[in-house]
């Protein structure tokens, strides 16, 4: 689907139009064979077109022909192909700023669209405020995983292999995210460079604030990825402790049980033995049972602490 929106200096409210008009936001999501013969037509390079539309796409930064483009990920898709990112790209023509995907982005561009106040014809400045979107939409991301780690996490004695597996979906998500980030921030750095894209004073100045946010996000993953990893350890060694103190008492009521079944062994014999005429016998060697096995099994249990 290919959806033209504009927006001017004095108009500065998105709008959708019916016609393609300079200076205008051309948005492609879920492109069919007409649609991505009709944008290689606008001047959109084939080959990059099919990157982005590649599933498992890297971020990175290109130019060819006067055109700039960038493909980077979102957080979070509907993609069957997808894990937790889906690849998206902005090109960056002459007249007009392209974004194309693979995925329905209306959870990205909806509140974009209403809360955004720019000049689309402005499409450094506008390509930025994008971006900043995507930034945004990780740091939501983030933050709930942050917060469901910490009511998951809150006591390693009470964790469950449940939770160990709902902290290893989280990590899985987190890696993913982390692997976009470092490569997103990259290629900002390239276009920092101005080299791949021509900046004013203000645009360098928006590349350098979107820089740091992303660098900032991928502190945030390192961090939270080295927290589900120390947990994971934690919860081993609560295991390995709980394994051994089972062993442990285990062995003790072997032991304790060991002194019974030697008197029910010895008394079992078909043979004549002391005592075993006389009539409290049974009970003699009950109670002698009782008590080796509570002496045993107080001496070891004391030792253990």
């Amino acid at each position: 689907m290919i959806t033209y929106l504009r927006s001017t200096q004095y108009r500065t409210t998105i709008k959708r139009r019916e016609q393609l008009q300079p200076g205008s936001w051309v948005r492609v999501e879920r492109p069919n064979d007409e649609e991505k013969a009709a944008l290689i037509e606008m001047g959109l390079d084939q080959d990059l077109l099919n990157d982005a539309l590649d599933p498992h796409e890297v971020p990175r930064v290109e130019t060819e022909d006067g055109w700039t483009y960038f493909i980077t990920r979102l957080p979070d898709t509907d993609d069957e192909f997808n894990d937790f990112t889906t690849p998206i790209l902005f090109a960056l023509g002459k007249k007009h700023l392209y974004t194309v995907s693979r995925d329905s982005l209306e959870r990205l561009w909806g509140p974009f669209i209403e809360t955004t106040r720019g000049a689309t014809a402005q499409k450094n400045k506008f390509f930025m405020l994008m971006l900043e979107a995507i930034s945004r939409q990780y740091q939501t991301r983030v933050a709930s995983i942050n917060r469901q780690m910490r009511a998951t996490t809150g006591d390693v004695h009470r964790l469950t292999s449940r939770d160990i597996r709902i902290l290893t979906e989280y990590e899985r998500k987190l890696n993913d995210y982390l692997d976009a980030l470092l490569s997103t921030n990259t290629a900002l750095e390239k276009i920092l460079g101005g080299r791949m894209l021509p900046l004013y004073e203000d645009d360098r100045d928006l590349v350098e604030d979107v820089s740091i946010e992303f660098e900032q996000l991928i502190a945030r993953c390192k961090s939270l990825l080295r927290t589900i990893t120390n947990v994971r350890d934690s919860y081993r060694a609560v295991m390995d402790t709980r394994l051994n103190e089972t062993i442990r008492l285990l062995t003790v009521i072997t032991l304790a049980l060991a002194i019974p079944t030697m008197f029910a062994g010895l008394y079992g014999m078909n043979v004549d033995l002391p005592g075993q005429n006389w009539p409290l016998t049974f009970w003699a060697l009950v109670l002698l049972s009782a008590l080796f096995a509570g002496l045993f099994s107080f001496y070891f249990l004391r030792r253990r602490r």
